[in-house]
């Protein structure tokens, strides 16, 4: 069975208390911690963390998206092996876990994380509201991606008509059903977008009104940069930059 999947999202910002602002607002997000890492809760369930920026970082504010490993010692080993960039080597937290930041071949940033607590590698259920559902990878060569990932976590690429000559790729987990039965994926990849000269992974959050949320995220000051749009069989999302420039999505499912 394949454990690789994304399971943990921090926000890299330069304005601590403008992120908490934006993101409780919109998502009803709380916060704990202190002024070095905040702990964001949805409802009951810790779903990542905010990390403020020193003043040297000369990087934009992002989200950076953790995928489970057995080892990450062995798995940025096999990073570099597939043509891979360390940003990080290998981090332990103490009782906490251990981490670095990687990047594939075409410059998307992750980062490996393998977790000292236990119970916390149990596949989860379907996502609740205002948690994160879905990691997309744009890509400005998302053949030569799909491949280092399928090398590094074995997620089998699939590719999936969209209509309108649009092809989606499902990086899909061998031996591991969803909740529903269905093929379980890790997340999905394409084609960066046109004026998008880099590679990234795109955090998802669920909500139950895409329409609204967006309207309540463009008044608190963030870019849209794809409005409302149904996807087929999937349900309504959007994309936009949270004011510090951040970029994040969130789809409402289909029911």
């Amino acid at each position: 069975m394949n454990k690789h999947r994304f399971v943990w999202h921090d926000l890299n910002t330069k304005d601590l208390e403008g992120s908490k602002k934006f993101y409780g607002e919109i998502f009803n997000w709380k916060f704990d911690g202190d002024a070095s890492y905040l702990h964001i809760k949805a409802g009951d369930e810790m779903i990542g963390g905010v990390r403020p920026m020193g003043p040297n970082e000369q990087q934009p504010p992002s989200w950076l998206a953790y995928v489970g490993v057995d080892d990450v010692d062995a798995t940025v080993a096999s990073i570099t092996s597939a043509g891979g960039k360390v940003y990080m080597p290998a981090k332990k937290l103490e009782n906490v876990g251990t981490f670095a930041v990687v990047a594939d071949p075409t410059g998307a940033v992750f980062a490996p994380w393998k977790s000292a607590r236990a119970g916390e590698d149990a596949e989860p259920g379907m996502p609740k509201p205002f948690t994160f559902c879905w990691d997309e990878l744009m890509s400005t060569d998302p053949a030569a991606a799909t491949a280092f990932y399928e090398k590094v976590f074995g997620w089998a690429p699939r590719s999936v008509d969209m209509g309108g000559g649009m092809t989606y790729t499902l990086l899909d987990r061998p031996g591991v059903k969803n909740v529903r039965g269905d093929q379980a994926s890790a997340g999905g990849a394409m084609k960066s977008p046109p004026g998008v000269p880099h590679s990234f992974w795109l955090a998802y959050v669920g909500v139950d009104d895409c329409d609204k949320v967006t309207e309540r995220a463009t008044r608190l000051g963030a870019n849209v940069t794809m409005p409302p749009m149904d996807i087929p069989n999937v349900g309504r999302f959007s994309c936009w930059m949270d004011p510090q420039g951040a970029a994040i999505a969130v789809l409402q499912p289909k029911m």
